[in-house]
């Protein structure tokens, strides 16, 4: 079944207001677990000091962030503190991504999106930027614009992946805010300083391809700092740190298969086309085990949602699978 697309063209409060009521009508939102951490003095306290640095640093994603509350009829509060994970311990091991060149040197990324699966928290939306300019993604209730890939009409794609981080700065923003933040990028070089910009509370990666230029980086944020490789061949993430020393200590999530995700990914690569490295990404073990598999099945801790696909050579296309109905979309880049 194709996404429902949501066009977002007004101000980020209504923007925000639009998004959840359409959530609104198909997801079962339960807040009693978060009301329950919010419950604790302290922690209440520390989400409310960063939902008034949002407010007063990045006033654009707080109005998208109350006018979803809002019309979601959840309290402000309660809602953001869905969105800061550093605080309410709600992490995620997701995802895997593989960029490479084709034979002809032109750029290929292909990526899953793994998490947990609620009925209906899935569509697509064209968010504007400004008078002529956008960027798309997915969305889904608990998160804000940004969740798990998107490109925009600069000509920016990128995909993101959680990384373990054991280095919190409680002081600093939630990191979906910089991911939020890194889709409105003009250019790789602007992606960097963006991320170098808003200091995060905890770490991810991003995978992201100018495909004007033909220009492919891995950018690892750290709560302290950014590091950044540009891609001149091939190159695979999951959800643990890898620049420099850190491929050879990686630290990752308890019972996480993330080191075996990077490794198959670099075992089975061979073909520099998209169906090839998609079909990487689609490995399932002959056990049907979790922790020897990349593809992830409702029978695993989190689902791989879907696959995201995209193809310099074919830059009017998006390509998604989604894996609970085994269904292949194309959609306009321009949509």
């Amino acid at each position: 079944m194709k996404p429902d697309i949501l066009y977002l063209d007004k101000t980020p409060y209504e923007n925000g207001k639009t998004s959840w009521e359409y959530f609104r009508q198909r997801v079962k939102i339960d807040t009693t677990e978060i009301e329950k951490i919010l419950s604790d003095n302290d922690t209440k306290k520390k989400v409310e000091i960063q939902f008034n640095n949002l407010k007063q640093q990045y006033p654009k994603y707080y109005d998208e962030v109350v006018g979803k509350a809002d019309w979601l009829w959840i309290d402000r509060l309660t809602y953001f503190s869905i969105l800061c994970p550093e605080i309410t311990d709600i992490d995620f091991e997701h995802c895997t991504t593989i960029m490479c060149k084709k034979d002809n040197g032109h750029f290929i990324i292909s990526h899953n999106e793994d998490d947990d699966w609620v009925d209906g928290n899935f569509c697509i939306c064209k968010v504007k930027i400004d008078d002529n300019n956008w960027f798309v993604t997915n969305d889904a209730y608990n998160m804000p614009f940004w969740n798990g890939m998107s490109w925009n009409s600069y000509g920016i794609v990128k995909t993101v992946n959680y990384c373990h981080d054991e280095d919190i700065n409680l002081d600093n923003l939630p990191r979906y805010f910089s991911q939020r933040h890194l889709t409105e990028a003009k250019s790789i070089d602007e992606m960097i300083a963006r991320c170098k910009e808003m200091k995060v509370a905890s770490g991810f990666h991003i995978n992201a391809i100018d495909i004007n230029n033909n220009i492919a980086v891995s950018i690892e944020a750290y709560s302290n700092w950014v590091d950044v490789e540009y891609i001149d061949d091939y190159y695979a993430h999951s959800n643990h740190y890898i620049h420099k020393d850190r491929i050879n200590n990686p630290k990752t999530d308890e019972d996480s298969n993330s080191v075996f995700r990077l490794n198959k990914c670099n075992e089975l690569f061979w073909d520099r086309t998209l169906q090839g490295i998609k079909k990487v990404l689609s490995y399932r073990s002959k056990e049907n085990k979790f922790e020897n598999s990349i593809l992830q099945t409702k029978e695993d801790p989190y689902i791989t949602l879907y696959n995201f696909s995209f193809d310099i050579d074919n830059k009017d296309n998006i390509y998604l699978h989604t894996y609970l109905d085994n269904e292949l979309i194309e959609l306009n880049y321009n949509l």
